[in-house]
């Protein structure tokens, strides 16, 4: 689901911190909710440039002076009127239509000015069963999203950065551009790259990044700022504003968008797990014996039917299928 993104914006917040009016404590509060809101940091961003574009405005504005110009116009009255009865009544009316001339014409100017610079901020929200929906981003960059994730991103990258925010669970395929930084937003963290690929998980209680290929800067931003530099195969958790860096050893981490399952002596219940991850389904057993079988056997982008159907087959096991739930039960 893609819509334009409503923003509840604090203009007197952001003039009291553009203007330096902003107490000590009141700045770090709100740089803290910039460095966490891209949509902000943009909006903020751009309010900056108004106080440039003002000046711009005014400068124009000097340019086409409301007397000069009814002076010239009346010059050209007074020379092709001789009665001064004309010229007076000329006057109210001139000098009132050079005002409006002016006037519409900055209005023009400061409206072309301001939607030149303006940047819309669009959402997508994948539903509780989709994953694997993309999305192709301005610079070229592919964000593919798990299910319950949802992305907020400019139309078009303007600012030195390219900042998104996310919440939920998404693989990026990020452009290069070294010049321009890929950022993404996330409640507490920040990831940054300038081209790689690499998985998120963003979530209330923790935040995880694996990384697929290039280098990625991984940044806890609430209290301590720790930060680590991942490469290929590095894995990252942050939770309980603690960050640590490992290697993954799971195959399964990314099947929720590859669709690849890999299973080497597992039980079914953890076998279980990962086909829930993988295709937004629940899974349940008709008692613990079957959820303790062992399993040996890989899948590569099966639907569900044929997985459930194989474990079955090699389990002497039957299903029950009752809308998104499974029941793994005793062979019939």
């Amino acid at each position: 689901m893609k819509n334009e993104t409503p923003h509840k914006i604090n203009w007197e917040n952001i003039s009291s911190y553009l203007n330096g009016e902003m107490n000590k404590e009141d700045k770090a509060a709100f740089k803290k909710l910039i460095d966490s809101n891209p949509e902000y940091a943009k909006i903020v961003a751009a309010s900056e440039k108004d106080l440039n574009w003002v000046e711009e405005v005014m400068h124009i504005r000097k340019q086409y002076n409301t007397n000069n110009a009814w002076n010239k116009v009346c010059k050209q009255i007074s020379d092709r009127n001789s009665g001064n009865s004309i010229y007076l009544n000329a006057n109210s009316i001139v000098r009132f239509a050079a005002m409006i001339v002016v006037v519409i014409g900055l209005g023009l100017i400061s409206n072309t000015i301001y939607n030149k610079h303006l940047t819309t901020y669009q959402t997508f929200i994948s539903q509780v069963h989709d994953s694997n929906k993309s999305i192709v981003l301005a610079d070229g960059s592919t964000v593919t999203l798990n299910g319950k994730a949802k992305l907020v991103y400019p139309g078009k990258f303007e600012a030195s950065a390219r900042i998104v925010s996310l919440e939920g669970e998404a693989f990026f395929d990020i452009t290069k551009n070294p010049n321009k930084a890929f950022i993404i937003a996330v409640k507490g963290a920040e990831i940054k790259v300038l081209g790689t690929s690499f998985n998120v998980i963003a979530k209330d209680d923790k935040i995880e990044v694996l990384v697929e290929s290039g280098k990625v800067q991984f940044s806890e931003i609430d209290n301590n700022k720790e930060s680590v530099m991942l490469e290929k195969g590095d894995f990252a958790i942050l939770k309980e504003n603690s960050l640590n860096k490992t290697l993954m050893n799971d195959d399964n981490y990314l099947s929720w968008k590859t669709k690849k399952m890999v299973f080497r002596g597992m039980q079914l219940k953890n076998v279980a797990k990962v086909i829930e991850r993988t295709y937004h389904v629940s899974v349940q057993f008709e008692s613990d014996d079957i959820a303790r079988e062992n399993i040996n056997t890989t899948f590569d982008q099966d639907p569900l039917k044929d997985v459930l159907d194989r474990l079955c087959m090699s389990l002497n096991l039957s299903y029950e299928k009752k809308g998104q739930t499974i029941i793994f039960k005793k062979g019939s």
